[in-house]
């Protein structure tokens, strides 16, 4: 699926309007056609990949303690780079952030404009997912060993001493 096919499904599933979700997402059609022609074609091929987001969704939207690991090791696993672009550019080293509507916004825990409109981004802290997420398939598996791995997640969640 291309970059434009993904922002196509996403944008159609906030707007349910065929034609916008075309035309918002850069597609190129049959230029005999209306957006909004283009727009239901699109739909039509992306049918199959539409249903299976559909149904994610649905399962994601039950409480369950399945879900709740998920969205944990959602968080523990998260990457910066699927909210900033880094690259060399004319000026040296620059880091843009990705269109909103190409971003998964659930690990943001805070977003701020400062002066000069320099945007600060945090995400949930990793590292309290980590443990939160080994505490659980502990008490899942039973197993009360390996405590190894255990005290490393908890020593990465702690302040450096003298801060």
């Amino acid at each position: 699926m291309t970059e434009q096919e993904k922002r196509f499904l996403h944008i159609y599933r906030r707007t349910l309007d065929p034609g916008e979700a075309f035309l918002a997402a850069g597609m190129a059609g049959d230029d005999g056609k209306s957006p909004e022609q283009n727009g239901k074609l699109t739909l039509r091929r992306l049918k199959k990949r539409l249903r299976e987001l559909e149904d994610r969704e649905a399962q994601l939207d039950m409480l369950s303690a399945e879900r709740v690991k998920a969205e944990i090791a959602h968080m523990a696993f998260d990457d910066i780079g699927r909210y900033l672009t880094f690259y060399e550019g004319e000026h040296g080293f620059e880091v843009h952030a990705r269109p909103s509507d190409q971003i998964d916004t659930r690990n943001i825990a805070e977003v701020s404009v400062g002066t000069g409109g320099k945007v600060t981004l945090k995400l949930y802290s990793r590292e309290r997912a980590l443990l939160k997420l080994w505490e659980l398939l502990q008490k899942e598996d039973g197993e009360a060993g390996d405590s190894g791995i255990l005290e490393a997640l908890r020593a990465m969640n702690q302040e450096p001493d003298g801060e």
